[in-house]
């Protein structure tokens, strides 16, 4: 979890990484440091957020005129 939580970061504020998960940033920050394990729940909502987000993001059609 720690390694994907800071693969992440470089891509996604803490702010927007809570948005899409609903997970509290400082708890976030928690994880990605090792400072706290997170429950199972925990991690499936990120695993759930991050699936999501792909999933919309292969939908995404762009159209080039």
């Amino acid at each position: 979890m720690q390694s994907l939580l800071n693969y992440y970061k470089g891509i996604f504020t803490n702010s927007a990484f809570e948005r899409l998960t609903g997970i509290n940033q400082r708890q976030l920050q928690h994880y990605s440091t090792r400072h706290r394990k997170p429950r199972p729940a925990a991690k499936k909502k990120i695993e759930d957020a991050l699936h999501t987000l792909g999933s919309e993001r292969m939908a995404a059609e762009l159209k080039f005129d």
